[in-house]
């Protein structure tokens, strides 16, 4: 199961509900696959979530909520300083809602590191589709991978 253990604390109004999300840390059970790209790079994530009842609902609505305020996520994850700016984006049709938005941040080389995102519930799930360094051309198939993973798990929910 994939957890921050101990819990990563984020500030800023709205901030600790989005990256809350984005970890799955409400999720009773959650797991993360990597996808390598061109050339060995990382180039995209999912991380997929189960929760019982209207958890998945309710994930949604603390994201959704979260994101109408916080404007950067900074704290310290184990992988090191988070430190992002967030910019809604117009969110594609998928699952049963959706919300889309980039996080921004400057590289070790001040190049502007910018990974897009797309958080879906489908029932009782929520995958998080993530792309790793978005201003690469070409640039890694996040549309493809959403549309054919959440193809998959629609089918496994609703059928």
């Amino acid at each position: 199961m994939a957890k921050y253990d101990p819990r990563v604390l984020v500030r800023g109004p709205g901030c600790q509900m989005v990256f809350d999300a984005l970890v799955s840390h409400n999720a009773p059970r959650s797991v993360i696959q990597d996808f390598w790209w061109k050339n060995g790079q990382w180039g995209g994530r999912t991380w997929l979530a189960t929760y019982a009842g209207d958890g998945a609902t309710k994930a949604f609505q603390r994201l959704a909520t979260g994101l109408k305020t916080c404007k950067k996520l900074v704290g310290q994850t184990p992988e090191g300083k988070l430190n992002s700016r967030i910019t809604v984006a117009k969110a594609p049709a998928l699952g049963d809602e959706a919300v889309a938005f980039d996080l921004s941040m400057e590289g070790p080389d001040g190049n502007v590191l910018s990974d897009h995102h797309i958080w879906v519930r489908v029932g009782t799930l929520t995958v998080e589709f993530s792309d790793r360094g978005a201003q690469r051309t070409p640039g890694f198939p996040l549309d493809v991978v959403a549309d054919k993973q959440l193809d998959r798990l629609t089918r496994g929910v609703r059928g």
